[in-house]
């Protein structure tokens, strides 16, 4: 197979008096060096998204902000932060469609959230409000290419095949909602000391791994962080 074409969902951001669709500079660097092509999809055009999915090979879900809690059935809590429901709409769509066609994903951050949510599960809208116990401090203060709490991962699983069989990795953390309720067709593998969820995969395939930390910000000082992207590219490859 010629390098994969791996879509991107890009977010609106106000940048001075304009609006532009932005990608992290680490998630595009990271497909690079694993050998795909990323394309960038805009996601303001709904009734584009099938347009976009026929013309990549895989789909990754970055990091981003919060998902609006109405796909998932329930009304904002105050803790929520900023939310568009145009990019948790397109990226909703890409998702099925991606798994009706059988392309393999990469879920960042957000993008396990929105992952879980579009295939039928939930997530906390604020984790130190809605966990009845104490989490961890999972919006790090330390920099984010660097660890701030380990997690431990499920034995026999993708994840832990990609960390050549360990199973208590040290990882970094931006986030304050997280996978709650799984969807049918996922399994956690994952998950760090308190209980909060940290990685998802598919229950029956490798279609889909996505994990709650930022593998792009890490990459460059650790091997396991980008053999996420190597793994992701192989199971493009594959399918």
């Amino acid at each position: 197979m010629a390098k994969p074409i791996i879509g991107i969902p890009a977010e609106r951001r106000l940048v001075g008096d304009s609006y532009r669709h932005t990608v992290n500079q680490g998630e595009v660097a990271a497909i690079i060096k694993a050998g795909g092509i990323p394309v960038l999809i805009p996601t303001r055009e709904l009734a584009l998204a099938s347009n976009y999915s026929r013309l990549i090979d895989g789909l990754l879900l970055p990091g981003g902000p919060d998902v609006a809690p109405r796909f998932f059935g329930e009304e904002p809590l105050p803790e929520m932060a900023e939310a568009d429901d145009r990019l948790d709409a397109t990226e909703i769509e890409l998702i099925k469609l991606a798994v009706a066609a059988g392309k393999p994903m990469l879920g960042i951050c957000r993008g396990a959230q929105v992952v879980n949510i579009a295939l039928g599960g939930d997530i906390y809208q604020d984790i130190a409000k809605q966990i009845d116990h104490q989490t961890y401090q999972h919006h790090q203060k330390a920099p984010y290419n660097q660890g701030s709490h380990y997690v431990d991962i499920a034995e026999g699983s993708m994840l832990q095949t990609i960390f050549q069989g360990q199973q208590h990795v040290l990882v970094n953390s931006y986030h304050h909602q997280a996978v709650r309720k799984l969807a049918p067709q996922l399994k956690l593998t994952a998950k760090a000391g308190d209980g909060v969820a940290e990685a998802v995969e598919s229950k029956d395939s490798r279609l889909i791994l996505a994990v709650q930390w930022h593998p792009e910000l890490m990459y460059k000082e650790q091997v396991d962080e980008f053999a996420i992207f190597e793994n992701f590219i192989e199971r493009v490859k594959e399918a």
